[in-house]
Parts: C-alpha cells; sequence; structure tokens
C-alpha cells in the first residue's frame, strides 16, 4: 500500500514538473516569435520608408506616424499577421513612428499588446494609405492657439484620395474644432477614400497646462524708514496662460540697514507649474 501510494506521488510529481517545463518552454517560444514578429515590423516599417521618402521628415525632432494597414496595403506585411504571445492578429490600426534623429531614423511601434484582434481584417490595397505628421498624441497648451499638422495620403499607384475629412470628438461628442479654452482630451479620426473604399487613423489632442507662469520686475530702491513697510510687489507683473490671479509667494526680508538685499519671488500655477526669480532690492544710506 505504501510503495503503491509512494509510486502515484511521484507520478504526480513527473507530470507537474514535466508540465511546468513545458509551459516554460512553450513561452519562450511564443516570445521568441513575438520579438521576430516585432522585427518583421521594424524591417517593413524602413523599407516603406526608403519607398515612400518624400513623406519622411526632414527635420530632427520631427516624425509621421502610419499604421499596419498601410504597411499592408503597400505590400510589406501578410493580410494575417499574428502575435505569438497572445495567438491574436495585430490590428490594422497598430501605429508606428518614424522620427528624424542626429544619426537617420528612429522606428518605434505603439500598444505592440493591446492593438489585437480575433480575426484578422481584409485590408483593400485600393485604399489610400494614410502619413499622419507629427505624432499620434499630440499636446496642446491651455489658452494658447493650436496648429493642427494634418496628413498625407495616397494609393500605392500613387493617386491622390477622393474624399478627406476630419470627424474631432471630445467627452463623447463630436465638435467643430479644439478648444484650448479648457483641459479636455480630443480624438481626431481622419478619413480618407479613393474609388469607394475608405482608409482611417486616429491622433488623440491632450489639451494641458505645461507652460509657466511669467515674473517681470523692475528694480526697486527704498530710504531706510521706508523698508519695513514698502509694498515688495512694486514693479512686479505676474501672468499666466491659465488667465487666473496668482498668488506670489516672497522669501526674504528688508531692514532699515542699508545694503543690497535679495529677494525669492515663487509663483505656483493651478496645474502645479512654477515659476522662482530672485530680485535684488538696494535700500539707501
Amino acid at each position: 500500500m505504501e510503495s503503491g501510494l509512494k509510486r502515484l506521488l511521484i507520478m504526480i510529481g513527473v507530470i507537474i514538473v514535466a508540465t511546468t517545463i513545458f509551459s516554460i518552454v512553450r513561452s519562450y517560444r511564443a516570445k521568441k516569435k513575438y520579438n521576430e514578429q516585432i522585427k518583421n515590423l521594424e524591417i517593413a516599417l524602413e523599407k516603406w520608408g526608403a519607398e515612400y521618402h518624400e513623406f519622411l521628415p526632414d527635420e530632427k525632432g520631427e516624425s509621421i506616424v502610419i499604421s499596419l494597414r498601410t504597411l499592408k496595403q503597400a505590400g510589406y506585411i501578410d493580410s494575417k499577421f499574428v502575435n505569438p504571445k497572445e495567438k491574436m492578429n495585430f490590428s490594422n490600426q497598430l501605429l508606428m513612428e518614424i522620427k528624424k534623429t542626429d544619426k537617420g531614423y528612429q522606428y518605434t511601434i505603439f500598444d505592440k499588446d493591446k492593438n489585437m484582434v480575433e480575426d484578422y481584417e481584409e485590408v483593400k490595397k485600393q485604399a489610400p494609405m494614410i502619413i499622419m505628421k507629427g505624432k499620434h498624441v499630440e499636446h496642446a497648451e491651455l489658452n494658447r492657439l493650436y496648429e493642427e499638422l494634418g496628413y498625407d495620403a495616397i494609393t500605392i499607384e500613387g493617386k491622390k484620395p477622393d474624399e478627406m475629412k476630419v470627424e474631432i470628438v471630445t467627452e463623447g461628442k463630436a465638435v467643430a474644432h479644439i478648444d484650448t479654452s479648457k483641459a479636455r482630451t480630443y480624438q481626431l479620426t481622419y478619413h480618407v477614400s479613393y474609388a469607394k473604399e475608405e482608409s482611417t487613423i486616429t491622433r488623440i489632442v491632450i489639451v494641458s497646462d505645461k507652460e509657466k507662469p511669467t515674473i517681470s520686475m523692475e528694480r526697486l530702491t527704498v530710504k531706510p524708514e521706508e523698508a519695513r513697510n514698502v509694498n515688495l510687489m512694486n514693479g512686479v507683473v505676474v501672468s499666466d496662460n491659465s488667465n487666473q490671479d496668482l498668488t506670489v509667494e516672497i522669501e526674504g526680508a528688508l531692514s532699515s540697514i542699508p545694503g543690497r538685499y535679495v529677494l525669492t519671488y515663487r509663483v505656483i500655477d493651478p496645474s502645479s507649474n512654477v515659476v522662482e526669480k530672485k530680485r535684488v532690492v538696494r535700500v539707501e544710506e
């Protein structure tokens, strides 16, 4: 009885170990195939850039964004392109960036494990390829004019689209333009069609306040008897794109003893952007 139980326990242990090893090997193989697929994407993206070099950015720091759909339309990626780790197809809306650098171009693939679908999406080659200028997530400064960078579109035969339109949505509602007077997020979807076949690509624009307040100040000279009661905001102007009245914190103080005093002016806007500036105040002899 005891020997039979012992053999059973040994068999269970062997099965557990074998199952664990098999799972590790399978995971390793899937990860290896996944990395190979990502490398294939990068190679395809580079080849696309070489063929459609007229759309590549010229200045350092500039970028363009295209989708997996575009690589399929150009024939650099098969219609069925699977993520081996998830055993699902990469979505045609998977976005990729080509950015100009000192050494050439940098290729980036975004959200590789999020943009997936159960079945592959058929791509019509006659539909236009969309080349989105700039980043797929752009920042718009609060209460500042936002300049939309736009996009280019062309078919693989080199023909221009028949129709182009931009759909702008924020907080679940369609709007006519991007309003920077309030912090919010916009989704811009570009619809481009040719021969009744449509392609789309989406950009996110986030309106937020990243700009620091500004402080300008004039020189200040006071008499000894005025030093303790002088208004230290005399000659100081504070402005900020939030259009809010901001509080100025002043570090340091004056005394009636003649000399030069260094004061630090500190301002924080509603978005926690901070600016500091030093001011030399002279107390006359």
